[in-house]
């Protein structure tokens, strides 16, 4: 599986209401402002911890403001054999273009 995901084909998995988790890994101030809808908010502190929960063979998608954080978080999480682990390389920022729920400051 391809290590980074197009907002078109985010879009779309969302759209079909595919099996994922998209996990956006900024601070709560920074959601605040507005997050990709069906995600789930884990800052970047506590994403080792968190990851424990999840299911290795689930698709996991990481995003961010801008894409760094989101890229460590997919790089630590395939390191601990989430293979299908994803990062959103437009992050929300890019999001933020066709979404007016989501505003950024």
């Amino acid at each position: 599986m391809n290590t980074a995901i197009s907002i078109e084909e985010l879009k779309q998995l969302i759209d079909s209401k595919g099996k994922y988790v998209l996990i956006d890994v900024r601070e709560p101030h920074e959601v605040a402002h507005g997050m990709i809808p069906t995600a789930i908010n884990i800052p970047m502190h506590f994403i080792q911890e968190k990851l424990r929960t999840l299911n290795k063979d689930e698709r996991i998608i990481f995003y961010c403001k801008i894409g760094g954080r989101s890229e460590h978080a997919m790089q630590f999480a395939r390191e601990q054999g989430f293979t299908n682990a994803q990062n959103y390389r437009g992050s929300i920022l890019e999001w933020s273009k066709s979404d007016p729920n989501v505003q950024i400051y």
